[in-house]
């Protein structure tokens, strides 16, 4: 990356290999699924989140800096985010996709698909009510 930053990222020039910005995230778990809880499940998404935001910003040569420039989050909340300290508003983390060129509801569900679902059935669609 030149010293003046983004006009070499490799965001201005996306490798075909890329599908929507999305697809090198972080492997599957290898947890086994069986009695894995809801919380469990929980914090497993929010660390794979942290780590699929951290690959995707490192992919493109970014700094902190350079996506709180695209994005109008600060580095501070974007850090955080990173490190898995909080989670993102659903605000935040479309405007950050939006700057990965990754729709924040593949990601979403990338990191679903890796990740074993809970064993607690008590989440389940049938059982929600109003």
């Amino acid at each position: 990356m030149s010293s003046t930053g983004l006009a070499d990222s490799k965001a201005d020039n996306p490798s075909s290999s890329t599908r929507n910005g999305c697809s090198e995230t972080p492997k599957k778990h290898e947890a086994a699924a069986s009695g894995r809880s809801n919380e469990s499940y929980v914090n497993g998404f929010k660390t794979d989140l942290a780590r699929s935001l951290v690959l995707l910003r490192k992919q493109r040569g970014w700094s902190v800096y350079d996506l709180e420039r695209r994005t109008g989050v600060s580095r501070s909340t974007l850090s955080r985010i990173e490190r898995a300290v909080t989670e993102p508003t659903t605000t935040v983390l479309v405007k950050v996709c939006l700057a990965y060129g990754c729709p924040a509801s593949r990601l979403v569900a990338e990191i679903e698909s890796r990740l074993p679902r809970p064993n607690d059935s008590s989440t389940s669609a049938e059982q929600v009510t109003d």
